[in-house]
Formats: C-alpha cells, sequence, structure tokens
C-alpha cells in the first residue's frame, strides 16, 4: 500500500476549481467592488485566494510569476494546490503553521473556497449558489472549523466568531454565517 493518499472523493476537488468559472467571469468594472470581507475588494479577495492557493502548491513545485490580472492566475494557481493536495501523503507541510493532517487541510480549503464562492457572488450581486452534494459536505466541516475552543475564529483566528445558523436559510447561507459573515450583506447601494 501506497503511502500517498490521493485527494478523497466529495467534494474537495469541485470546491477548489468550481470557483475559477466564476472567476473568470468578473467583469472589470466589479474588480474594486467591495465584498464581505471588511476592507477587502474583489481584487482584494482574489489575491488572497491566489496567495493561500500557491502557498499551498510551493510546498512541493516551484513558484510561479504571477500573471498581474488575478483572474488570468486563478485557475492556474488552484489547479497547482489541487496537485499538490492529491499527492499528498497523510500529512501536508503548511507554510509558516508546519505539518498539519490532509485530512484537515481539505476540510479547511474545502470550507473556505465555498465561502469564497459566496464572497464573490455576494460582491457582484448574485445569488450564492453551490452545488448542493458540496454544502451538504460542507456545512458539518464549517460547523467543525468554528466549533467553540477552534483556533480557526475568535481571536487570533482567520475567521470571525460564528453567527446563528438559521434553517429556514439556504446551506450556504449558513456556512457563510459559520465563519462570520452576515447572511444577508449586500453591496452598498
Amino acid at each position: 500500500m501506497s503511502s500517498r493518499s490521493r485527494v478523497p472523493n466529495g467534494p474537495t476537488r469541485p470546491a477548489l476549481l468550481i470557483p475559477s468559472h466564476d472567476v473568470a467571469l468578473i467583469p472589470d468594472a466589479a474588480m474594486k467592488e467591495p465584498t464581505p470581507c471588511d476592507g477587502w475588494t474583489v481584487t482584494d479577495l482574489l489575491h488572497h485566494m491566489n496567495e493561500r492557493h500557491e502557498a499551498m502548491a510551493r510546498t512541493a513545485l516551484a513558484p510561479v510569476e504571477p500573471a498581474g490580472d488575478p483572474r488570468d492566475d486563478f485557475a492556474r494557481i488552484a489547479a497547482r494546490c489541487h496537485a499538490v493536495l492529491e499527492q499528498a501523503g497523510e500529512t501536508v507541510h503548511l507554510p509558516q503553521r508546519g505539518p498539519a493532517p490532509t485530512r484537515m487541510v481539505l476540510g479547511v480549503h474545502t470550507v473556505d473556497m465555498l465561502v469564497h464562492r459566496w464572497d464573490l457572488a455576494r460582491a457582484l450581486g448574485t445569488a450564492p449558489n453551490a452545488p448542493s452534494r458540496l454544502t451538504d459536505a460542507a456545512l458539518p466541516l464549517a460547523r467543525a472549523n468554528t466549533a467553540p475552543g477552534s483556533p480557526l475564529n475568535g481571536p487570533g483566528g482567520v475567521y470571525r466568531p460564528s453567527l446563528a445558523e438559521d434553517p429556514a436559510r439556504p446551506p450556504i447561507d449558513n456556512i457563510a454565517a459559520l465563519l462570520g459573515r452576515d447572511p444577508n450583506w449586500a453591496p452598498p447601494a
């Protein structure tokens, strides 16, 4: 049996790569629009996603030069990240954090990518849709990632404190709420 573990079947690959379609369709005029991420424009959000993907890719691949426009880089960098995660063993070495269980990294990253897709949709004034098979898998991951005592939320964490779920909302909105986003956020008029 190999010590390598392929990216498990499930939401990971689509969650990493589906935003590529959304990103490719962002018009120039929308790049300066605000997002639900405090103080970030669409451009800032894309740079953040590219930076996180590329940081993961650089754990096993030579760095790539950015193209300049973060939309042009997104699909290429996301694919590099996925390739590294697909070939990772039980542990992946995270930049600035060290070794972490690959399954945990995949769970966090899946939720992040779905929520960043939600951020983009909200910023662009479109419906933040996600396939139900992804949200059904990601909602329990989001709950686990943001459970009391998680180092990911609260002071010093990467997420804001969770907001309450509401069964009347779509699952993607509840995932966003768990990561501290206002599920009713809309661009300023």
